[in-house]
């Protein structure tokens, strides 16, 4: 039995609930939802450049821009190892193991950066988007995208309901303050003008297993860990509510409001 709550390290020690995640907005949005399109119509990348993805989890951004191409140089950054070895195993890609309050990286040593959906990991946002800006040459892009507040609540609610008769909780300093509603004025205090793309969605189920498959994967978010004595009881509970709520509501689907923005600046 885990003796302590989870963590951002322990969540990442292994890519499997990262990969569950980005599978289920892929296969069940309500709208089509790219968010590697989102960001590179925002970059508007010639191919060339020299890029850093920053938080850069299992390397698929960058693992698309080398197959399609891309000539520049390409460096995915995490602070974890699993996530650093999966980025730095895809051919044209440099994984780096490091912090994105204090990048190993020269001023200006990049023609873009992006932050991808990790911003609200980090105990320091300000400091973070301070350093995006040191490290990426004036006139170069930076791009930084991040969640609506309250995203897929649904699922993460039942979730965390469950989990609270075990007496878990969220786990604090795993999720910051900085959503879609708090990002602006804080990119606009380091970069000074941005442009703001809105990206609203749900997510829309018609069957419970997939359902099941992605509030397990958020359950370190809700505060159980990988270890926890609890987890199988609490796993079976939150499936148990997914397959009666649809048996009870036959024909309709299982239905989680989400969206996120992408917020582009140019480096003055």
């Amino acid at each position: 039995m885990s003796t302590t709550g989870p963590s951002l390290t322990s969540e990442y020690a292994s890519t499997t609930p990262l990969q569950v995640r980005i599978e289920t907005h892929a296969r069940h949005s309500e709208r089509p939802d790219d968010p590697v399109a989102a960001v590179l119509a925002a970059l508007e990348l010639t191919g060339s450049e020299a890029l850093a993805d920053i938080g850069c989890g299992d390397g698929r951004f960058l693992a698309h821009l080398a197959d399609r191409g891309h000539l520049g140089r390409l460096v995915g950054l995490d602070n974890s190892t699993a996530m650093v070895a999966a980025a730095d195993a895809i051919p044209a890609v440099e994984g780096v193991l490091g912090d994105a309050e204090a990048l190993p990286f020269a001023d200006g040593e990049f023609d873009a950066a992006t932050a991808r959906h990790m911003l609200y990991h980090v105990p320091d946002p300000h400091q973070a988007l301070r350093e995006l800006r040191r490290i990426t040459r004036t006139g170069g892009r930076v791009v930084v995208s991040v969640n609506h507040p309250a995203t897929c609540a649904r699922t993460r609610q039942l979730v965390i309901n469950r989990a609270a008769e075990y007496g878990l909780a969220p786990a604090t300093g795993m999720v910051n303050d900085v959503n879609s509603e708090t990002l602006p004025t804080m990119m606009s205090a380091v970069f000074g003008d941005i442009r703001i793309h809105p990206c609203d969605n749900a997510l829309v189920f018609d069957t419970p297993e997939p359902v099941i498959r992605f509030a397990e994967s958020l359950f370190s978010f809700c505060g159980v860990d990988a270890a926890s004595g609890h987890r199988a009881a609490i796993l079976d509970a939150v499936s148990t509510d997914i397959r009666d709520w649809f048996a009870a509501h036959p024909g309709q689907c299982w239905c989680d409001p989400k969206g996120y923005i992408v917020a582009t600046t140019t480096v003055r």
